[in-house]
């Protein structure tokens, strides 16, 4: 007998073991180890081999509270029993008795639920069993399946559905089977489908008996929102694989929805599916939620198919009554998904939260959040609970002003939420101060420590804080704490000093901290807004010198270099998108409508070539903020231009052959890249559109500066080009640009600018959306309210003359540095496009005459016809700029002088 131990022994091992807790962990002690040992070791007698496993089963099958205080001990067991070669190689080849295979699967599957830092090594092997279980059970293989077979192959279930949320990649070999076993399941119970609807059709002019009974062809099926009766399952074994088995599918299509998608085509499987909704048994309720959900969230488009949505909304919501729920199923998570997904598409008509608007969930939850908070004491359960129902508050309240202000009514709220900050920000300033002991005590290499305890409730906290603040009235009057800020700021700092100091702690630690520290990020964007109160605290307490190091830091800054290559390796693989994007948008709002000596003190401690290194992030979201950022630096600001072109200048210096002196010779490339990188975009995008609108106020920005640039702009025929496109769309003709009006009223302010006289004062231009500036003196009386800026920028098509005379011609053929451009502006508080009645009507008439010829420019590439058909557009803004830029083009058309 192979093993070493009597199958006696082992009978009666496994007599003491079963109840005894302390027994359990005398096996798993060092001392004992070699009793561990024994039973690892597998022989070719059936019977000993399953007293083995039923011991190893029955030991490491312990309380979660005698797992942890094992420790290594516990890990070390579980690592033992991963590496068993022989066993996972028999289920592969179906060598291995069915019995012998379900007893081991279903150790590992207590290993992995109760291990999940430990990795599975073999697998390739389970998947090669369970492909060829599955294809046993469609009776389609030499052999017919067994029960043993069966409860196998649910047990191979359970084990895929565990590693998938561990992301560990999978092949697809056993995904085809599988899908042929859900069908034959659902078709041996189809004919019990009891479907009843009733919808609106034409009687049919053909004889009866021609007539072929189809009622899953009828016209307007799609719009009947009836789900039929639930069939009833009694087989045992049907049941759980149907519902293990369409759950795999369910989380598998997350990841590889453009593999096969057989199922989804299949009405007949979808009807089977859909009436598990009304089943009694929950197991088959989620699975079928989870079929139809999964869908919903990752194929393209199938958002929109609001019937479904409908459909399965009452029975989601209902599966918060039953307990216990498949370990497998969470329906905060199915809820919070569901509201995310339809925030990104509608965000101020959310379906989600219009149905649950209707019901009184929401105020039973909260009912249930208020007494979790109140609990004098929080362990790891509850804690998960609150992390659950701060994020589905978070989603609730991210647009929907009455589920802010039921929540604010809650006073105690905030001070939890601050409670919640302060607790995190103190644990990470403690392990800060500690660090060097805990290197001492572990070692130098990097280690794999786990997150702090409270990570994932801190970030629950902070996109609930999030939340709140893009309330303007809850800025004003509940966050207006100036302890909220200081929090924020404290945890910015803390989190970044741990990324650069505390690189030992491994990727999983340091993962948690970067997540952390872009939700920060997130949250202080709102908070710096112009209308809000904190913004001057947090410019006093050092937001932006914050952020000028993290912009300048290898980690969040591909351009830079790094010093130290085993830091760079300990970050490998951690996204920094958000920490990158979040900071960028921090500076935007700050940059918004503030005056032009704000925007220079933000360059000397930023500067506009740290900036400019983001612009060809891989990330679009990261790219998108640089560009809106750009352009709110060079809007109303001469000089913010002339530092752009500077830093797309490419000069080169050649000798005079008539003087023999150096001359410089050369040209701004800004344009070139900008029309390059407008084509590159895909407007389908969201992130990607907002990119191209970007730019394109950029464009309207240099436009605004003086005539000199308008010359620039108007030389671009590339760009003119992408204009004529994007205003050329309409309903019935939207093809690249998808008839956006965003776009169309950027393109048109673009026109405006370029054949408005700078010159004229009298003809001021404000660009900026519900924004009124101070009648101070009869030069500024025109004043245009229908305005483009609806995203925290402002455009003042405005020139002080003084420095329009000033400043010589540049970025012309020849590019000429500017030498008196320190010298042009008189203060740093002077208004840099604004000018006074103090024009000479010779430069007057001069600028008159460069704008006719651009206008004429313009209509000769067909601008004129495209914006007068854009006075019919849907969108008003677009209709009155339109209006306004066609009566301008006809006044210089007929010779008018302005």
């Amino acid at each position: 007998m192979s093993g070493g131990l009597p199958e006696d022994d082992l009978k009666r091992l496994s007599n003491i073991l079963i109840g005894d807790q302390s027994a359990k962990v005398q096996i798993l002690m060092p001392s004992q180890r070699h009793i561990f040992g024994e039973l690892l070791k597998f022989g070719t007698v059936s019977s000993t081999n399953f007293l083995k496993l039923d011991i190893l089963s029955i030991i490491l099958n312990l309380e979660e509270d005698v797992r942890i205080e094992l420790g290594q001990c516990f890990l070390d067991a579980v690592d033992k029993v991963y590496q068993i070669k022989s066993l996972p190689q028999g289920l592969a080849t179906t060598v291995s008795d069915a019995a012998l295979n379900y007893k081991y699967v279903k150790l590992i599957n207590i290993c992995l639920k109760s291990c999940e830092t430990c990795f599975y090594p073999h697998a390739q092997a389970l998947q090669e069993g369970l492909t060829h279980l599955l294809y046993r059970c469609l009776e389609t293989s030499d052999r017919l399946a067994t029960v043993e077979d069966k409860e196998c192959v649910i047990e191979l279930l359970t084990f895929f559905l565990q590693i998938t949320k561990q992301w560990q990649p999978l092949c697809l070999g056993f995904l085809v089977p599988l899908e042929r076993l859900l069908l034959q399941i659902a078709g041996k119970y189809a004919w019990n489908v009891n479907f009843k609807y009733v919808i609106r059709v034409k009687t049919s002019k053909s004889k009866p008996a021609s007539v072929k009974y189809n009622p899953l062809s009828n016209k307007g099926l799609e719009l009947n929102s009836s789900i039929p009766n639930a069939i009833e399952i009694n087989n045992p074994l049907d049941k759980k694989l149907l519902s293990l088995g369409s759950a795999l599918f369910a989380s598998l299509y997350a990841r590889y929805d453009n593999h096969n998608e057989s199922l989804l085509e299949q009405e007949s499987f979808e009807i089977v599916i859909s009436s598990l909704l009304k089943s009694s048994d929950i197991d088959l309720k989620c699975c079928a939620l989870d079929f139809f959900i999964c869908p919903l969230l990752n194929r393209p488009e199938f958002w929109q198919q609001k019937q479904r949505l409908k459909q399965i909304l009452p029975y989601l919501v209902d599966s918060f009554n039953y307990q216990p729920l498949p370990w497998w199923f969470d329906p905060f998570d199915r809820l919070n998904s569901l509201i995310e997904l339809y925030h990104r598409h509608e965000p101020l008509n959310n379906p989600v939260i219009s149905f649950l608007s209707k019901t009184n969930v929401v105020y039973g939850l909260l009912t249930l959040f208020s007494q979790c908070l109140s609990l004098k004491y929080q362990n790891n359960s509850t804690l998960r609970s609150l992390t659950k129902f701060i994020r589905l508050c978070a989603s609730l309240s991210a647009f929907d002003e009455l589920y802010r202000s039921l929540l604010l009514e809650e006073k105690a709220l905030i001070h939890h939420l601050e409670n919640g900050m302060e607790e995190h920000l103190n644990l990470l300033e403690e392990f800060l101060l500690n660090k060097e002991l805990i290197i001492h005590l572990e070692g130098d290499d990097a280690l794999s420590l786990p997150p702090l305890y409270d990570s994932e409730i801190t970030v629950a906290w902070l996109l609930l804080l999030k939340s709140f603040s893009r309330s303007v009235t809850a800025l004003r009057t509940s966050l207006k704490r100036n302890r909220l800020a200081e929090l924020l700021l404290n945890l910015l700092r803390s989190t970044y000093k741990a990324c650069q100091e505390c690189e030992f702690a491994g990727h999983d630690f340091l993962k948690a901290e970067i997540g952390i520290m872009g939700i920060t990020l997130g949250g202080i964007c709102n908070f710096v807004v112009e209308f809000s109160y904190l913004q001057s605290f947090m410019l006093k307490n050092g937001i932006v010198e914050i952020i000028g190091e993290i912009l300048t830091d290898p980690l969040f800054n591909a351009k830079k270099p790094w010093p130290d290559g085993k830091r760079r390796q300990v970050f490998e693989g951690i996204s920094t998108d958000e920490v990158e994007t979040n900071a960028l948008w921090v500076l935007r709002h700050l940059m918004y409508n503030c005056q032009n000596s704000e925007k220079l003190d933000l360059l000397t401690k930023i500067p506009m070539s740290t900036i400019l290194e983001y612009i060809n992030d891989s990330s679009w979201s990261v790219q998108e903020q640089c560009f809106q950022l750009i352009r709110n630096l060079t809007c109303n600001s001469r000089k913010v231009v002339n530092i752009l072109l500077e830093n797309f200048k490419n000069v080169h210096y050649e000798r005079d052959p008539n003087t023999g002196q150096p001359k410089t010779v050369g040209g701004t490339y800004l344009f070139e890249y900008l029309a390059r990188k407008m084509k590159l975009l895909n407007p389908s995008d969201v992130v990607q559109r907002k990119t191209l609108e970007g730019i394109l106020y950029i464009l309207v920005n240099l436009a605004a500066v003086n005539e000199n640039k308008k010359e620039l702009v108007i030389e671009q025929d590339e760009i003119l080009n992408i204009l004529h496109d994007i205003l050329s769309e309409n309903p019935q003709k939207a093809s690249r640009y998808g008839n956006d009006s965003k776009l169309k009223l950027a393109s048109l302010w673009v026109l405006n600018n370029l054949l408005w006289n700078s010159m004229i004062s009298r003809y001021t231009h404000y660009a900026l959306e519900g924004y009124t500036p101070s009648q101070e003196s009869d030069s500024r009386a025109l004043i245009h309210r229908n305005t483009p800026f609806n995203n925290n920028d402002v455009d003042k098509i405005l020139m002080d003359e003084e420095e329009e005379r000033e400043e010589e011609e540049e970025y012309g053929e020849d590019y000429r540095e500017e030498d008196d451009e320190e010298t042009s502006d008189t203060s740093e508080n002077d208004e840099e496009f604004v000018h006074h009645s103090l024009s000479t009507d010779s430069a007057s008439q001069h600028a008159n005459r460069a704008a006719i010829e651009r206008c004429n420019k313009l209509v000769n590439m067909g601008m004129y016809d495209l914006v007068k058909k854009n006075i019919f557009d849907e969108s008003l803004s677009v209709r009155e700029k339109a209006r306004t830029l066609l009566y301008h083009m006809d006044l210089l058309l007929k010779g008018t002088n302005m």
